[in-house]
């Protein structure tokens, strides 16, 4: 009943669309053919491209998956929010991370990557709002600070400094990236301790944290810097 409501509704979507692109003159016939032949056949090839990347996932480590809880509800609530985010977006970055936390979620009891059901609950909510531009910044901070070889990187906060992320992605402008960073510190994945006393240009002396659940989201859900 629930594929059928989201199905309903999506395909209300694209029919109010092509309706309105219809009424541009000249292009918008063509346009409103093009969305209803285009946006399903990729909605589709998206769900089957995860599917096969999340059989092959599965695959990988087969023996330390526990077919029972395929029938938990806490599976069944994760995989519906996961795999909305899955056909809603085209980013990619986006559908690795909702595969993640469907296979996470049927880790065994016991093994050393699972994560608690809440703790991937607020995950699935944090895959489907967070920017592309806040997945990268993730990542570039992350690498920072593991640059530095933080003995407790996963265990506790570990602060850098704004201007660090800037350098390694100067194709942001300063305040659109803080935009970013601010994202981030929504989730609590980064974290702002406040204005330095002296501030210098472009947020460069802002301290910034990769907090411990920050780590956990990269390592576990990301899947960055194994």
């Amino acid at each position: 009943m629930g594929r059928k409501v989201e199905k309903s509704k999506s395909d209300n979507a694209t029919a109010l669309v092509k309706a309105a692109v219809s009424l541009v003159p000249i292009a918008g016939g063509a346009v409103a053919s093009l969305i209803g032949d285009y946006v399903p056949t990729a909605t589709q090839r998206r769900v089957d491209e995860s599917l096969q990347l999340l059989s092959d996932r599965l695959a990988a480590i087969e023996g330390r998956i526990d077919p029972a809880l395929v029938n938990a509800d806490e599976f069944s609530e994760l995989f519906k929010s996961s795999y909305l985010t899955i056909i809603r977006t085209h980013c990619d970055e986006k559908t690795d991370a909702a595969i993640s936390i469907i296979v996470n979620i049927l880790l065994g009891d016991g093994d050393s990557e699972k994560l608690t059901f809440n703790e991937l609950d607020h995950f699935s909510r944090v895959v489907d709002t967070l920017s592309l531009g806040a997945f990268q910044v993730l990542a570039v901070a992350y690498r920072v600070a593991k640059s530095e070889k933080i003995a407790d990187i996963e265990t506790q906060s570990h602060g850098i400094v704004f201007g660090s992320l800037s350098q390694q992605m100067p194709e942001y402008e300063p305040s659109f990236l803080m935009g970013l960073v601010g994202e981030l510190s929504s989730a609590n994945l980064l974290h702002l301790p406040g204005a330095p006393s002296i501030r210098t240009a472009g947020y460069a002396n802002y301290p910034v944290e990769l907090t411990p659940i920050g780590v956990r989201f990269v390592e576990r859900i990301m899947h960055s810097g194994r």
